[in-house]
């Protein structure tokens, strides 16, 4: 008998990126997914946003 296997890790992608894209911190998402920091960043890192720009012009507006 044939099995029909489906795989998770579309599904764990899916997750990871609209937990990025909804400003979710970067320390909660991989606690949520049950695996490290290192791993998250190993296996999704291309979904982090690089929001060091943001950051930086906010932090200038409230010094200006």
């Amino acid at each position: 008998m044939k099995q029909n296997l489906v795989s998770y890790l579309p599904l764990r992608h899916r997750y990871a990126n609209a937990s990025h894209e909804a400003g979710i911190p970067l320390a909660n998402i991989p606690a949520a997914m049950d695996h490290t920091t290192e791993v998250h960043h190993q296996s999704y890192e291309r979904f982090i946003p690089d929001r060091a720009v943001d950051l930086y012009a906010k932090r200038n507006a409230r010094v200006s």
